[in-house]
C-alpha cells in the first residue's frame, strides 16, 4: 500500500475529546451533516477514531467482499454479550460461523412460512382492543402498541406457549435490557462496573428472563413434543460436518438474542411506517385499496402476502427512511485502502444506513416518501448495496423473511379496519439508541375505516 496515500478528511471537533461528544449527543445528525460537507469517506478524530463510510461500494467493500478483516470493535461485541451471551448477535468468528450454521435450518422460507397464522391471531387480539379505542375516542401510544405486538409474535414464535402468562415479566425485563445496553455502548465509563440502581436493575431483568428461558427449554425438552416452534427447531439443529448440536446455554443465548434484536426492529419498522402513512395520504389510499382488492375483507393467509406489493414498497421506504439498523461498526484489522484514502490497521469503521439511503447518487428526491421507487421497474439497475435495512453480507439479519411477513401481515390487517391520524403538535424526533425510533410517545386517533 502507497505511504503517499492520505487519512480522509473530517471535522477536527474538541481538542482532547474530538468529535466523541457530538457522536454522543446524536450521532446520525452528525454523520448526515460530516458527509455533506466532507464526502463519502469522513475521519471523526477522538479518543475514539472513526471513519464513516457512505458510499455503496465501500459498504460493500467492508460488509460483503472484505467481511472476515472486519470483525465488530470487541468493546461492542464485549457489551452485547451481556444480554445475549455467545449468541449470534455478539459472536464473531468459527463461533458464529458454527452457530449460524446450526440456526440457518430454523429460518428457512418454509419454516417461516408456517407462523403466518400465529402473526395474524396475534395481530386481531390487537385490532380487538383497537376497536375499544376507537369506540371511546381514546388515543393511543402507536411506538408502545408496536412494541408489544411484536414482542407478542415474537414469543410466541419461540415457544409456542401461552404468552399471556409471560408478558408481564418479559415485556419489561427486554425494555430493560436495551435501555441499559444502549447506555453501556454511549457513556464514556461502562455503568455495568459500578453498583447503580440500572445496574441491579438490569442485573435483576435478566436473571427474570433468564428464569423463563430455561424454564421453557426445559419444558420442551422434557415433553420430547415438536410443536413447530423456534425452540424446537434449535433443538433439533444439527450440524452436518460434525454432528453437533445446542446446548441448553446455546439455546438460551439464541433466544434471548431474537427477542432483543428481533422485537427491537420491528417495532420500530412499524412504528415509522405509521408515521409516514399518517402524513401521506394518497400512500394510505393506495394500500387500503390494493388490501380491499386482495383479501376481499376477510384475514390474510400466507398465499396472500406476495400479492401485497404496494404493502411491502411502503414498509421497503419506510426503512430507507428510518432504517432500524441505523449503524454498523466494524474494526479492520490490518491497513487497508479505500476511496483513495488509507485506513490504519484496528480503525473502527461506521456504516450509517440512514445517510446511505439518502446518497443522491442512488435516490432521487431521498428525502421524499415514495413507495414507488421499489417498484422493479425503477428499482432495476439500481446498486444493490444502496439499500441495506437488514444489512448485507454473511452477517445479514438471518430473521428478514420472518420480519417481512410479520409486517406486511399487521399493516395490511389494521389497514384493513382501522385508519390512524397523528395527534397534533407532538414532537417527532428520531432517537438513536439499540435502534432508530421516535425519542418520544407517538399519540394517534384510531378510527373504524370506511366499511368496518
Amino acid at each position: 500500500m502507497s505511504a503517499s496515500l492520505r487519512l480522509p478528511p473530517g471535522p477536527r471537533g474538541n481538542p482532547v475529546l474530538g468529535s466523541i461528544p457530538e457522536i454522543a449527543k446524536d450521532n446520525v445528525g452528525l454523520f448526515m451533516m460530516s458527509w455533506r460537507k466532507y464526502g463519502d469517506i469522513v475521519r471523526f478524530r477522538g479518543p475514539l477514531t472513526l471513519f464513516l463510510l457512505v458510499h455503496p461500494d465501500y459498504v460493500k467493500h467492508v460488509l460483503q467482499d472484505n467481511h472476515l478483516k472486519y470483525p465488530r470493535p470487541e468493546f461492542v461485541a464485549s457489551k452485547l454479550k451481556g444480554v445475549v451471551g455467545d449468541g449470534l448477535v455478539a459472536n464473531e468468528g468459527d463461533v458464529w460461523l458454527r452457530s449460524r450454521r446450526l440456526a440457518q435450518p430454523a429460518f428457512h422460507r418454509q419454516r417461516i412460512a408456517s407462523f403466518a397464522t400465529l402473526m395474524t391471531d396475534t395481530a386481531a387480539e390487537m385490532l380487538e382492543a383497537w376497536k375499544g379505542y376507537a369506540e371511546r375516542g381514546k388515543p393511543v401510544d402507536i411506538k408502545s402498541e408496536m412494541m408489544h405486538v411484536s414482542l407478542a409474535v415474537l414469543a410466541k414464535a419461540l415457544f409456542k406457549a401461552d404468552w399471556g402468562e409471560y408478558a408481564a415479566v418479559v415485556e419489561p425485563a427486554v425494555g430493560i435490557a436495551l435501555a441499559h445496553t444502549n447506555r453501556r455502548l454511549t457513556a464514556p465509563v461502562d455503568p455495568q462496573r459500578f453498583p447503580l440502581p440500572s445496574t441491579r436493575q438490569f442485573n435483576k431483568a435478566m436473571k427474570d428472563l433468564d428464569t423463563i428461558v430455561y424454564k421453557l427449554i426445559a419444558d420442551r425438552r422434557n415433553s420430547k413434543e415438536d410443536k413447530g416452534d423456534l425452540v424446537t427447531m434449535l433443538m433439533q439443529a444439527k450440524d452436518e460436518e460434525t454432528g453437533a448440536t445446542f446446548d441448553d446455554k446455546q439455546i438460551r443465548d439464541e433466544v434471548t438474542g431474537f427477542l432483543i434484536a428481533g422485537h427491537e426492529t420491528v417495532s420500530a419498522a412499524l412504528t415509522w411506517t405509521w408515521y409516514l402513512l399518517t402524513q401521506h395520504p394518497e400512500s394510505w389510499r393506495r394500500l387500503r385499496q390494493e388490501v380491499d382488492t386482495v383479501l376481499g375483507g376477510r384475514v390474510p393467509v400466507l398465499e396472500d402476502v406476495p400479492k401485497l406489493k404496494y404493502t411491502a414498497m411502503v414498509l421497503d421506504e419506510a426503512m430507507r427512511l428510518y432504517p432500524p439498523i441505523f449503524v454498523l461498526m466494524r474494526c479492520n484489522q490490518q491497513e487497508d485502502e479505500i476511496g483513495g484514502y488509507r485506513i490504519p490497521a484496528k480503525s473502527n469503521v461506521v456504516i450509517c444506513p440512514y445517510v446511505t439511503h439518502r446518497h443522491p447518487d442512488f435516490w432521487d428526491n431521498p428525502e421524499g416518501f415514495d413507495p414507488e421507487r421499489f417498484s422493479p421497474e425503477r428499482a432495476a439497475g439500481r446498486h444493490r448495496t444502496a439499500y441495506l435495512p437488514f444489512a448485507i453480507g454473511p452477517r445479514k439479519c438471518i430473521g428478514d423473511t420472518f420480519a417481512l411477513l410479520e409486517m406486511q401481515i399487521i399493516v395490511a390487517m389494521a389497514v384493513q379496519r382501522f385508519r390512524l391520524t397523528l395527534m397534533p403538535g407532538q414532537p417527532v424526533i428520531p432517537q438513536p439508541a439499540i435502534s432508530l425510533r421516535p425519542r418520544d410517545p407517538l399519540m394517534m386517533m384510531i378510527e373504524a375505516a370506511p366499511g368496518n
